[in-house]
């Protein structure tokens, strides 16, 4: 048994002396495809199934959350439904669709006389349909970005969400 711990020994030895030799990596680096190749390119996320970390270029993380969402004014890719408006033609100002919208999404706001959706916080879920007594609020596939003014709102002292 001694001699085997011995050989075992060796020929650890004998294998940390040729990585020595070899350098500290053989052979090409693998990293993610299309990551940058720069520190401050990189996000690191949750372990992988294998228990890996995954790095994901900073630029390509989708908006998880709300504050994200607010800070780069753009809209979770993940989402599948489109957002929601609300006709102020036919709407009565009850805020119902305000009290209603999810906080992690706070999307619904009193901008002025209107009441707003900004697009690229709306998840689409419509939590706020049902509750509507006018049913003033719609799909809207074809959505366009909120205007600045309209990004006054989050965050600011009037936001129901904060």
């Amino acid at each position: 048994m001694g001699a085997a711990l011995e050989t075992a020994a060796v020929a650890g030895a004998a294998a940390v002396a040729a990585a020595a030799r070899l350098g500290p990596r053989v052979g090409p680096r693998l990293s993610p495809r299309d990551v940058g190749t720069e520190p401050s390119d990189h996000v690191l996320t949750r372990r992988s199934r294998l228990g890996r970390r995954r790095c994901y270029p900073a630029s390509t993380m989708p908006a998880a959350t709300r504050l994200e969402r607010i800070e780069h004014h753009e809209r979770n890719p993940k989402w599948k439904n489109p957002p929601l408006r609300i006709e102020m033609s036919e709407c009565i100002n009850c805020d119902t669709c305000l009290r209603h919208c999810p906080s992690q999404f706070g999307a619904i706001f009193n901008h002025g006389m209107d009441v707003i959706i900004v697009p690229e916080l709306c998840s689409g879920c419509g939590k706020c349909l049902d509750p509507c007594p006018v049913d003033c609020i719609y799909e809207d596939p074809g959505w366009a970005p909120a205007t600045e003014d309209w990004w006054e709102e989050p965050l600011s002292p009037e936001d129901p969400y904060r």
